[in-house]
Formats: C-alpha cells, structure tokens, sequence
C-alpha cells in the first residue's frame, strides 16, 4: 500500500549557473547539491477593498498580486578535484559572492623561501589565488612578477625546486549579479516539484567547526514555478531533472579538520572553536515598478563581510598580540583552511579584518574569546577569498 506522505529523504536539489547555461526552464547542465535545507516563501503582498458594503466581511482583490519570493538554503562545502568543471555548490558560492570562478592549473616551484615562492614559468596567479601543497592551502598575499608570488603564510614543509604545487578552484568578491536556477525534485512523482530562477543570494554564510563545513545563503527568486498549479503560463513545460548525475555528489568536508592561520607572522591557531563568515550584499529587488507584479531584477548595494569567531584565550604572545590589535583597532590577516586532503580543501582569506574586543566567556573550565562581528576591510572587492580544492 503507497503511503500518503512524502518523506523528506526522497528529495534532490540541482543547481545551474544562468550565466554560464542560460537556457531558460533548462536543467539538462544542472548538479546535485549536497543541500541539507532548502525553504521557499511566497510572500504575497494581497490587496482588500475599503469601500463600505454594510458588513465585516474582508473582500480581497482576486488575481496576480505582487509577491516577493523568498529563498533560504544550507548545504554542505565540498572541495575540488581539478579540471575545468566547476564544483556543484559553485553556482551557491558565486551568486553570494557575485563573481565568477577562476579555476587555476599546476605550477612548478623553481625556488622557494619562507613566503616566496618563484616558479619556473609566468603563471596566471594573483592577488587572492590559492595553491596547496601536500595537505596545505596557502593564498597569495602580493606579487612582485608573473613568476614571483608571496604568500600569506610559509608552508609547514617548504616545496624543493622542481615540486609542483595545485591551483584551486577560486573566487573574489565581485559586482555582477550571479543568478542562478534552482530544481527542487521530489519522490513520487506525483509529489509537487518546484523551480525557481533568478535565485540571487543576498547573504552568504560559511560556518566553520560544526560536523560539516556548511555553506548557507539568503536571498529571493525572480520566479517560482512548480509541477501542478499551471503559474508558468502558455507554452511553459516544467523542467525535468537531469538523467546520470548521482555519481557526481561530493563528498563534504569535516567541519573540525584544517588550519587557522592569524596575524602577521602567519601563526597557526590552535584554540580555534568556531568560525563564521557573512557576505551581506545587501540586495534590493525591483518588485514595486508599474506594471509588473514579479521581481524584475536585483540591485547589488554596499557589501559588507563580517567574521564572528570564538577560541580560547592562552598566556602567550600569539593571545596578546591579537587582543592588541583589536584593542587598538588594527587590522590583521585571517587565513582558515577547511579540511587536509586533496579533493576535500575549502580555504578562507581575509586580508584585512577589524577585530572587535572580544566578549569574555567564564562559562567554562577554559577562558573564551567571542570575537562578534568583526569587520573585513577592503578597497577592491579585495575584502575576502575563497578557494576550494
């Protein structure tokens, strides 16, 4: 006997970039995410006649009314196995940082030294990009030449001349628009289906020491269309889900493994607890022009990068220093390496963070530090980094 309900494991979301598959109501180039929540609101904005009839009764406006779709959405980070293919949260991860993904190569180390690394040929490196080797991910801090590159922190086993070191699959923050389409499939069949396009994350978190590296956004969608209502209109064929593309799930990665990488001198933390890092892009939809009643479009406003973190505090130099520079209101870099194998890295930079001073936990056996909300500076859309490889 069928059951009358629908169990929520009996579920697959794919995503597509719209930008780099533009076919509208087309899913055939879409991945599974490994998504773990994924909530959808319609928030429709329902007019009601004031006029006098004699009684209490509301008397709403039938017919389109304007409405504001609402998307929320968490998924596991994943790491990347090279090539030219994106990963599958890239469409998730460039429509919150509004930038598209460069994807790097190997390089061959001619000589290296603490933070600088010369490579025996020009490389497409810059400010921003990240290499890894063995089971380390480093950015690059500066240039000084196409060959030429220093890095944010030195490796823990420095590359000998002639070792190749792996680019990344990277993203900076940028200022277009990165829609992207989202298919929300359900088992049976006959359960409703939804899709939506235009999905344009207004928030971007990345949260760090849980189970899971988990990557989670905020934003709306220019529509919502789904399998039994008819909303698409005339000539509208709801998308199928794309056929062979279960093999292609990455594993995600662990939330506790990696490196915490602060200050200057590029010393490793190791009392790190947890860490999160926001992207607001403060995005404004277009839903309040005449003669439409769906989102137009949407508006990129300031961005605004923040880092909440909490680690114990020590009796070293590392815990002062640190403490200094919030108290003094000086910037220091911020460099968190998710995972330790290739194929399962996420790396986060921030050059440039105003650390807040720290609230002071006495809950536990240990002092914590809660760092909440500390500012990351930037000049260029050189605020924060990502790379995953």
């Amino acid at each position: 006997m069928a059951s009358e309900y629908i169990a929520t494991h009996s579920n697959r979301v794919y995503l597509k970039s719209e930008v780099d598959h533009p076919e509208l109501n087309e899913m055939t180039d879409a991945r599974i995410a490994p998504v773990t929540s994924l909530r959808v609101s319609a928030k429709r904005k329902q007019l009601f006649r004031q006029d006098k009839t004699g009684y209490r009764s509301e008397s709403p406006v039938l017919g389109p009314q304007r409405e504001l779709v609402e998307v929320s959405m968490q998924a596991y980070g994943t790491g990347w196995d090279g090539g030219s293919a994106k990963t599958a949260i890239s469409p998730l991860l460039e429509s919150g940082f509004a930038a598209a993904t460069s994807v790097g190569t190997s390089y061959t180390v001619s000589a290296s030294s603490g933070t600088t690394l010369t490579f025996d040929a020009d490389t497409d490196l810059g400010v921003g990009s990240a290499v890894v080797f063995g089971q380390e991910m480093r950015f690059v801090a500066a240039l000084a030449g196409p060959r030429d590159v220093t890095l944010n922190a030195p490796f823990t086993m420095e590359p000998s001349a002639g070792s190749a070191v792996l680019g990344s699959a990277g993203l900076r923050a940028g200022d277009s628009v990165r829609p992207m389409s989202v298919l929300d499939t359900w088992n049976p069949t006959q359960a409703v289906q939804r899709f939506m396009t235009g999905v344009a994350a207004d928030k971007l978190t990345i949260e760090i020491n849980n189970d899971f590296l988990e990557v989670g956004m905020k934003g709306y969608a220019q529509n919502l269309f789904d399998s039994v209502s008819g909303l698409g209109g005339v000539g509208f064929v709801f998308p199928p889900a794309p056929v062979g593309t279960g093999a292609s799930l990455a594993s995600p990665i662990a939330g506790h493994l990696g490196q915490a990488i602060i200050g200057i001198e590029g010393t490793r933390v190791c009392t790190l607890t947890e860490a999160k890092i926001t992207i607001d892009n403060n995005i404004e939809p277009r839903t309040d022009e005449f003669g439409c009643y769906g989102t137009k479009a949407f508006v990129l406003g300031k961005r605004r990068v923040t880092l909440d973190m909490t680690l114990f505090e020590r009796n070293d130099s590392l815990s002062q220093a640190l403490y200094a520079s919030a108290a003094n209101n000086v910037p220091v870099p911020v460099m968190l390496q998710i995972g330790n194998q290739q194929g399962g890295m996420f790396g986060v930079y921030l050059p440039a963070v105003l650390f807040t001073v720290p609230e002071f936990d006495d809950k536990q056996a240990r002092l914590l530090w809660r760092f909440q909300a500390s500012l990351a500076l930037g000049a260029e859309n050189d605020e924060i980094f990502i790379a995953q490889r």
